[in-house]
């Protein structure tokens, strides 16, 4: 379901209230934008129908294990920006290393996508895809471990 203008707006402020407007923010949407076009792969194999079902089925519990992290991924941002308010783009070094892993985590999502986008062209394998994205999980995971304190 889309949503209206009103629940744009409100989530809109939300974010902002909740993520800023730079460093924090960014990394969410990064995050966000890569599984975004996870999902746009995986819509377009199905429209295709060159997919044998059972490996359309990977793809899709590859797709919802990844989509479950997106609010630990999101917490972690709020929480980080709490602890550490922005300046703009500048990552403070008390925060760098957890900046560091959730742009990995960003980056590994991406390349997920690439690799369910050349498993749709019969260029990679289906485990490629699984591998990227225990990858993303293991990110997740290692960035939780270095979660910002009170």
């Amino acid at each position: 379901m889309i949503a209206g203008p009103f629940a744009r707006g409100r989530q809109r402020r939300k974010d902002e209230r909740e993520l800023g407007t730079d460093l924090w923010r960014r990394c969410h949407d990064w995050f966000a934008r890569s599984l975004d076009r996870y999902w746009q792969v995986v819509d377009e194999a199905q429209r295709s129908g060159t997919i044998p079902q059972d490996e359309m089925n990977g793809l899709v519990n590859a797709g919802n294990v990844l989509t479950e992290l997106l609010p630990r991924v999101r917490q972690l941002c709020v929480e980080a920006r709490r602890v550490h308010p922005e300046r703009g783009l500048e990552v403070p070094q008390a925060a760098s290393d957890l900046h560091r892993v959730l742009s990995r985590a960003a980056n590994d999502l991406a390349t997920t996508a690439q690799a369910a986008a050349m498993f749709r062209l019969g260029q990679a394998s289906l485990q490629s895809v699984g591998r990227r994205a225990e990858k993303v999980i293991a990110a997740v995971e290692e960035a939780e471990t270095l979660r910002p304190g009170p």
